[in-house]
């Protein structure tokens, strides 16, 4: 066994900054105190996963226009929600893919 009682003015690593220590120090009781919850953090999380299907529905009432405008039917209005269908479905079927 190595004796390590001594080794001079080196100070013991410390696996956490002095001020996350102190969040974990013990209580007169003996209990630890719990660190609060970055609720703030939390809400700001919440509400952008809450927006972004939000936000992808925004395309539908415009995509049946746009396939229109760009000319991929040719004319042919009945083919608009097929081509429609297409440019909504891909970015739906990309994220079952790489999810």
């Amino acid at each position: 066994m190595v004796d390590v009682s001594h080794q001079g003015n080196v100070e013991p690593t410390k696996p956490f900054p002095a001020n996350v220590q102190a969040e974990f120090r013990t209580t007169d009781v003996g209990e630890e105190l719990r660190t609060p919850l970055p609720k703030f953090q939390l809400f700001l999380t919440l509400l952008i996963q809450f927006a972004e299907p939000i936000t992808a529905l925004v395309i539908y009432p415009f995509v049946n226009q746009f396939v229109r405008d760009i000319g991929i039917t040719k004319g042919d209005v009945s083919k608009t929600g097929y081509y429609a269908g297409i440019i909504v479905i891909v970015p739906l079927l990309f994220l079952v893919v790489i999810a």
